[in-house]
């Protein structure tokens, strides 16, 4: 495919054997991970013994800590810093070929957060038809909505360092040494396998997850950049749990406007149980749908 965002200049593993780089990638992705947390860990940790000294004790420190989640999702900025040290100094190509283009770059990031916003809304109806959950509150708050609106930037972090990794950085190398189907099919199949250790994480809930990994794949080569997918998995989760209060892949995430809840006696694969929307048949079903038409338009455009 004639795509901007599969011509990445990958040379560092053209030596290597397809077998092993199909091994390596992966495996380097979560190292990326891992290394980045345990190293925004250490940082937290120094700050937090920095605020006991100056104040004397740790209360002064967990009471200015009043955003647990900005917190958490910002701790996803040292693995995104990781992975762009590895690709200008190691890789030695710019940043700008891990999909960020200048062209209309806004315009496909808002484009990304409508489309991932609607996606999620049309699965978690689905649910509500079918009796899966409720509404039991409503949080219209002027210090809700100020919660809700400032998590945004810090949800297109998270969701924006997943689709880096797993989608900008990880799929053009493995198409350069396979071809688009199976690196599609083993990034799409490590971000589900990442969710494993979730809370209430069940077969279809990391079925939906890797076939929302198909829907992203496939979003980003339509849209031919980085920027649409980053939208679009920034907003699936942050109206997911600050919009409609749903657990985010078997996690809360605070105050939120409305706050659905499981209906007493739905089944799990209809409500998806602790896990949240995502875990439920409804949401693969909607993935479906989307993998389809993305499918055809990538499709029709190679023809």
């Amino acid at each position: 495919m004639n795509k901007r965002i599969l011509q990445a200049p990958t040379e560092l593993y053209q030596k290597m054997p397809t077998w092993l780089v199909a091994i390596l990638t992966p495996v380097m992705v979560e190292g990326f991970f891992i290394i980045g947390s345990v190293l925004f860990g250490i940082i937290f940790g120094l700050s937090a013994v920095f605020f006991i000294i100056v104040n004397g004790n740790f209360d002064a420190f967990t009471e200015g800590v009043t955003l647990p989640l900005h917190v958490e999702l910002l701790s996803f900025s040292f693995v995104s810093g990781l992975l762009f040290m590895w690709v200008k100094w190691v890789e030695k190509r710019p940043i700008s070929s891990l999909g960020f283009f200048k062209k209309n770059w806004f315009k496909e990031l808002a484009l990304g957060f409508l489309v991932g916003s609607l996606q999620f809304s049309l699965a978690l109806g689905l649910v509500y038809l079918l009796g899966g959950v409720e509404v039991s509150g409503v949080d219209v708050s002027s210090t809700t909505w100020l919660y809700v609106l400032s998590t945004i930037p810090f949800w297109l972090i998270q969701g924006g360092t997943e689709e880096l990794l797993t989608r900008g950085w990880l799929l053009p190398i493995l198409n350069k040494r396979t071809n688009l189907a199976i690196a599609v099919g083993i990034s799409s199949s490590l971000f589900g396998l990442m969710h494993l250790a979730n809370d209430h994480v069940t077969f279809l809930s990391v079925l939906s997850i890797i076939l929302s990994g198909v829907t992203m794949a496939l979003y980003m080569l339509k849209r031919d950049n980085l920027w649409g997918v980053i939208g679009l998995h920034g907003a699936w989760n942050f109206v997911q749990g600050n919009i409609y209060g749903v657990a985010v892949s078997g996690q809360g995430a605070g105050a939120s406007i409305f706050h659905f809840v499981e209906k007493a006696g739905a089944p799990e694969w209809i409500s998806g149980g602790g896990f949240g929307t995502e875990g439920s048949l409804m949401a693969s079903l909607v993935e479906l749908l989307f993998i389809a038409y993305l499918y055809y338009g990538v499709k029709k455009e190679k023809a």
